[in-house]
């Protein structure tokens, strides 16, 4: 399950990233349709960060996680007990 949840994370973030990319500001407006309309403007590192973190999280998807962190699923440890001591 945390496989999947990784995998939509970096997507949001790359796509979120590369949005902000093309857009300048975006205007939002309250559900109920009274009051302001407020208009948000994303800091230009906003965008390569995103992107960044959503390639980071990705390749992390990408190799299994499971590597990284040396446990591989398909090989066992060998017991210290059948190997001598170097």
């Amino acid at each position: 399950m945390w496989k999947s949840v990784f995998l939509a994370t970096g997507v949001f973030a790359c796509l979120v990233g590369a949005e902000l990319l093309v857009i300048d500001s975006a205007s939002v407006k309250p559900i109920n349709g009274a009051g302001p309309v407020r208009e948000i403007t994303a800091p230009d590192w906003a965008p390569w960060a995103l992107i960044s973190a959503g390639a980071v999280t990705l390749l992390h998807f990408g190799i299994g996680g499971e590597a990284a962190s040396g446990h591989s699923s398909g090989m066992p440890k060998p017991s210290p007990g059948k190997f001598p001591q170097v």
